[in-house]
């Protein structure tokens, strides 16, 4: 038991401090660049050179926070919806718990993130795995939804979408509603038993 508790205090701390870490690399990137200032090569070398190592890169993915303050608050761009439409109605993935919902929050903002930033600049995987594997796990959330709505049609859309608020010339201008922008979608085609 003293053993296992030392691990989650170590393990504890090293969250922590990962956090702490993304956010204040965050923190002075953003703020070198809203200024135009020139970042110390010194700590731009080092923080790349921690940043773009495979365990960082996954565990930030992962845990949900290697995107900055990502992980205290959601970003507006990160949030998507998945839509499809079941037997004329419109459906979206039932997330039971609590649990499965952050994890598909977690991978949502993922698959936005790289959808609107295709180069995130880590050595993982190229573009193409990549590709390949967003389309994986989207289908996979495609065939449960359309198993957990028991639908009858043969052919499933369903579509990633993402909020898209009008901007405040458009807001003036009287165009005040939101729309949904598709982002990807996928054909799920049940196949004969």
């Amino acid at each position: 038991m003293i053993k296992r508790k030392s691990i989650v205090n170590i393990w504890g701390w090293f969250h922590i401090s990962f956090i702490l870490f993304i956010c204040s690399y965050s923190a002075y990137h953003k703020s070198s660049s809203y200024y135009d200032a020139k970042e110390n090569k010194v700590v731009a070398r080092v923080s790349a050179a921690i940043l773009k190592t495979v365990p960082v890169v996954f565990y930030g993915r992962m845990s949900g926070t290697g995107a900055g303050y990502g992980f205290f608050a959601p970003q507006i761009k990160s949030q998507g919806l998945i839509l499809g439409d079941c037997d004329g109605q419109k459906i979206s993935p039932n997330l039971k718990s609590f649990e499965t919902m952050m994890r598909f929050n977690v991978m949502a903002s993922r698959v936005t993130d790289y959808l609107i930033t295709k180069d995130d600049g880590s050595p993982i995987m190229d573009s193409l795995l990549k590709t390949k594997f967003y389309n994986l796990v989207f289908k996979s959330i495609a065939v449960k939804t359309y198993n957990q709505n028991q639908c009858r049609q043969d052919t499933l859309f369903m579509s990633y979408n993402i909020v898209a608020f009008p901007t405040l010339q458009q807001y003036r201008g009287g165009q005040h509603d939101y729309r949904l922008l598709k982002i990807k979608e996928v054909r799920i085609v049940k196949q004969p038993e």
